[in-house]
């Protein structure tokens, strides 16, 4: 058995035999006759995928459990435009080999380890020494290196998957040093400080065991009033921070999502923060259409528009290049 057939890789017609990690799993009943089949969402770090069985539903759905890394042999077929993975009772099985969980689970496509050393070697460049001792506290704790490598930067809109929140950090920290070389009279060290640690929060706001999901403290307190807790706790420990300094920084992570009804208790009330809250407003907002842009591609309208984005209230515009073959055959004709 090979391993490498990965979801992105499955067309109409592929046969599979891999092993994937179980998301989802409920017994549904038949529109037409008596009983029940089991549907399974299966996943890997490249995608996921809806998988049907359509006997003896009952007795191989108590054969695994939700998190559980299964191997499946089955075919790949089209129902109403999407792609399923059909299975017999004997196609599938919970693994006897360990995995780690989050390989199966969608990441960031670029290195994360490199990612993690780019913003590493970002903070070691602050020149302020409380600013980069209170960073480098964060990046350089193992505990704390480890949950910002992993987790994600949210449940479902922009970066929601393994890296995402490393991967969102650096393109902050990189548009702010680009408005601080266009805007010298801007506090540098403060902004790249705040920038790193904008959305240290999330690390707790997030859990990814066998999908990701929002913690019951990330759901109850929020990833800002999260972030700020830990900034606070970690520059209580170091006696000579300048009061000033800290209450600036703290104002950073607090306003950085700018409206109330976006989490914010309070919005930016000085240059530095109003630069953090536009930053990381164009990066999530940018990745979030990317994002959909690349799942609607084939959908909607000859896969020129896609279907309607509840969460951006519209909808988008992929490009007459998406036209699908059928469409500019009857372009010609």
């Amino acid at each position: 058995m090979s391993d490498s057939k990965k979801v992105k890789d499955l067309t109409v017609g592929s046969s599979v035999d891999a092993t994937f990690l179980v998301m989802e799993k409920e017994l549904r009943e038949f529109v037409a006759k008596p009983g029940h089949y089991l549907q399974v969402k299966l996943g890997d770090s490249t995608g996921s995928i809806w998988a049907r069985c359509w006997d003896r539903a009952e007795a191989v759905a108590a054969t695994f459990e939700l998190g559980d890394i299964v191997r499946v042999r089955g075919v790949v077929d089209s129902f109403k435009g999407r792609l399923q993975l059909i299975f017999e009772p004997n196609g599938i099985e919970r693994s006897a080999r360990t995995y780690d969980v989050t390989d199966y689970l969608p990441r960031t496509s670029r290195d994360i380890e490199q990612l993690f050393a780019e913003l590493l070697a970002k903070a070691e460049r602050i020149e302020n020494e409380y600013l980069k001792t209170l960073v480098l506290s964060f990046l350089t704790d193992p505990a704390c290196a480890q949950a910002v490598k992993k987790a994600p930067a949210a449940k479902i809109h922009h970066h929601n998957y393994i890296g995402g929140l490393l991967e969102h950090t650096l393109s902050v920290v990189t548009l702010c040093e680009t408005i601080t070389s266009l805007y010298p009279e801007l506090d540098r060290d403060l902004l790249l400080a705040g920038a790193i640690l904008h959305d240290i929060g999330k690390t707790a706001t997030y859990e990814y065991t066998f999908r990701i999901d929002v913690t019951d403290e990330g759901g109850l307190v929020d990833h800002i009033v999260l972030g700020y807790r830990l900034v606070d706790d970690s520059i209580r420990r170091y006696k000579e921070f300048p009061d000033e300094l800290r209450l600036r920084l703290l104002h950073l992570i607090l306003s950085h999502h700018k409206y109330g009804e976006w989490g914010s208790p309070v919005q930016p009330l000085f240059a530095e923060a109003e630069a953090l809250c536009y930053a990381d407003m164009l990066d999530s907002q940018l990745q979030e259409f990317l994002q959909l842009q690349r799942h609607e591609e084939g959908k909607g309208k000859d896969g020129v528009w896609s279907d309607f984005i509840r969460s951006l209230d519209r909808f988008l515009y992929l490009s007459p290049a998406k036209k699908s073959a059928a469409a500019q055959e009857r372009e010609r004709t």
